[in-house]
Order: structure tokens, then sequence, then C-alpha cells
């Protein structure tokens, strides 16, 4: 019997299609803000869920600049603190070069489901054109849920009708690789571009099981 070919590919954003670190916006604010410890307020966004309470749409960004200006005093406008907020990517050259020269024009079907919020995603399509060409997405703040929950793995697979055999999820997170197995689907964990090529390569053969 034949293995199912692979079809569909559907790609995390962060440190997969983009690179990206929070630090750059705690350091940010505390360059600004000289009685505001960096530590201090990555320890408090990280405790109390800011990234998924921002992400599932619970609250968004400019509720969450009000929280964080009343607990530490901020003095800096909203404009500073979206501007850092947002400014926390880089590309991935080499995920970019890989879609632009072997995925782009192929004929694989491409997606993108991501925990992401409206303001970074914005960001992100107007400073990497490459993650914009990726139009089929399912993004957690509109569906308001995030990986690796179960909402948000069934609504890609039954929006785009993926069938999970045919369908590869990459993620650098192993709980959401995980999970994305739990559906069925064909996963690679991101941790280096060569250790993701060398996987994508064993996937895409085409093997016939005796």
């Amino acid at each position: 019997m034949e293995t199912p070919a692979l079809k569909n590919i559907i790609f995390d954003l962060g440190n997969t299609l983009v690179y990206f670190d929070y630090c750059y916006f705690y350091d940010g604010i505390a360059r600004l803000e000289k009685k505001v410890y960096a530590g201090k307020l990555r320890k408090y966004f990280i405790e109390n869920k800011f990234d998924v309470l921002i992400g599932s749409n619970k609250i968004n960004i400019k509720q969450a600049f009000r929280i964080l200006k009343k607990k530490f005093s901020l003095r800096i406008g909203y404009s500073d603190f979206y501007f850092l907020y947002c400014d926390i990517f880089w590309e991935n050259t080499q995920m970019k070069n890989f879609l632009e020269n072997k995925l782009l024009d192929s004929e694989y079907r491409l997606f993108m489901l991501s925990n992401v919020d409206a303001s970074h995603i914005n960001f992100i399509d107007n400073n990497f054109p490459y993650v914009k060409q990726i139009r089929k997405r399912v993004l957690s703040y509109k569906v308001k849920a995030v990986k690796p929950g179960k909402k948000i793995f069934r609504h890609i697979l039954e929006k785009y009708s993926l069938v999970p055999g045919e369908t590869l999820f990459i993620d650098d997170l192993k709980a959401n690789v995980l999970a994305a197995r739990t559906h069925g689907l064909n996963t690679i964990h991101y941790t280096s571009h060569n250790r993701f090529l060398r996987e994508f390569n064993r996937l895409t053969k085409k093997k016939k099981k005796k």
C-alpha cells in the first residue's frame, strides 16, 4: 500500500517563518523607563500569560498597555509601546530562501497556523513579504484559540478540508508538534534549518509500504 503523498504544508510563524524574541520588547521599555527593570517586566508578562491573552483575543494590545502602564507606572505613550511590542521579529533567511526557491511555485498548498495577534501579523506582513505570500491562514486571535489546544487544529483542518495524512505541520515548539500528531498530521519539530531540510526531504520522498 502506498503512503499518502504530502499535498499540504502548514507553517508555524514565530521562530519558524520568522524569528522573534520578546526580550527586545522588555529591554526597549527598560531603556525608556529608567525605573523599570526588563527582568521584572518579563516575569510579570510571562506569569500573567499576556502572550496567550493577547493571542486568543481575550485582551487587545491597548488593554495590555493600560494594564502594564498602571502596574509599572510607565511614562511612555502608546505609540512607543506599540512599536516596541511589534519590533521583536527578524528574518529567517534560510526559510525565506526555501519558500521562494522551493515551495511558492510548487504543487504544495501552503498554510499558516499561528498564535498571533493583529498588531504582530500586520507588522510581519508589512516587513516580511515572503510571509505574506502564505495567504491561507488560521490565526489565533481570529478564532480565539491557541496552540496546542484542539480547537485551533480542528479549525484549520475543517476550514480547508485538509486530509491529515496528506498534511505536514512545522512548528518550533514540541508541545504543538505533539498536539498536531494527535490529529494525524505529519510533523517536523523546527529546531534548526539543516535538520528541517533533512526531515522535509525524508517525508516528501514517495515511499511504498510493503
